[in-house]
């Protein structure tokens, strides 16, 4: 699987910078709605890549490694609904 590795450093080390360097309210990037799918989509990736390895280092049975996936899953979804009001489920708002 291709990883992105030097891409997302690249991302990453420009939006630090920018940050930093910012003054007021310039550092924000005015994501669009399919923007920020595409980051949350990254996100997800990254979590549930960390998620299995912590489930491998705890030996969890596969019926578990589901309902933790499902739950977390839902958990994201509840967390960017309350946060940004856009529902993850509705894919039409992000095309």
């Amino acid at each position: 699987m291709k990883t992105f590795k030097e891409e997302l450093e690249l991302i990453a080390n420009v939006l630090l910078s920018q940050n930093a360097q910012a003054v007021g309210n310039e550092n924000k990037p005015n994501y669009s709605n399919r923007d920020f799918m595409n980051a949350l989509i990254i996100f997800q990736t990254a979590i549930y890549d960390k998620t299995w390895d912590n489930m491998d280092f705890d030996n969890m049975p596969y019926e578990e490694r589901v309902k933790m996936s499902v739950k977390l899953g839902t958990d994201l979804r509840d967390l960017i609904f309350t946060y940004t009001n856009l529902d993850t489920h509705k894919i039409q708002d992000f095309l």
